[in-house]
């Protein structure tokens, strides 16, 4: 194998290490969150898909590492470490997401979400732009489903701002959810539009 192309492999497993150690702590946050949120079951709800949704791309993530480090493209061991390393990490973010309120654990889902879709643009881009073609589909559907639940996550949180507010003793004009809604989706749309 020449320098070259083990240089180029090398590349693609530092951003599969890098998605696989993000996938786990998305994973570990939205699981403290759903065990603590047994009052919120739309909400609850959704972030089972999103936590299903992170499993699947890990178990994706790792199988992918398994069959490389079976044809000797050896990153199997790197992604392993970054895991465990991501598992540290993630346990802490969720004793710190506990804490907080639902509309922050939004907020936060919502950053996380949108980290992992540059996170798959960047290992989509290098993948293709080093033609390997399976690393480079399986980023194109992890950000699909990326965006997906970022945009499940943003259409959730005016909602929950309201309930929190309510539940903070505000008087709380709840009919102007919809003309909020509209608001924010326009600027999405007109943004998307310039783009």
């Amino acid at each position: 194998m020449s320098t070259k192309t083990e240089d180029a492999r090398e590349a693609v497993a530092s951003y599969i290490t890098d998605m696989l150690a993000l996938e786990e702590h998305i994973e570990q946050a939205l699981s403290g969150q759903i065990e603590d949120l047994d009052d919120q079951p739309a909400v609850v709800q959704e972030l089972r898909t999103i936590h299903a949704m992170c499993e699947s791309h890990i178990t994706s993530l790792q199988a992918m590492a398994e069959q490389r480090e079976g044809g000797g493209q050896g990153i199997s061991k790197v992604i392993k470490k970054a895991a465990s390393s991501a598992l540290g990490i993630g346990a802490a973010g969720v004793d710190m997401l506990r804490s907080e309120k639902l509309p922050k654990n939004l907020r936060d889902d919502y950053t996380a979400l949108q980290l992992a879709c540059i996170g798959y643009v960047m290992l989509h881009t290098t993948a293709a732009a080093l033609d390997d073609e399976p690393v480079a589909q399986l980023a194109q559907r992890h950000l699909e489903g990326h965006a997906r639940c970022s945009m499940t996550v943003h259409s959730m949180i005016p909602a929950a701002v309201m309930a929190f507010l309510q539940d903070e003793g505000h008087t709380v004009r709840s009919e102007r959810l919809p003309e909020i809604n509209r608001v924010v989706a326009r600027v999405w749309q007109s943004e998307n539009s310039r783009a």
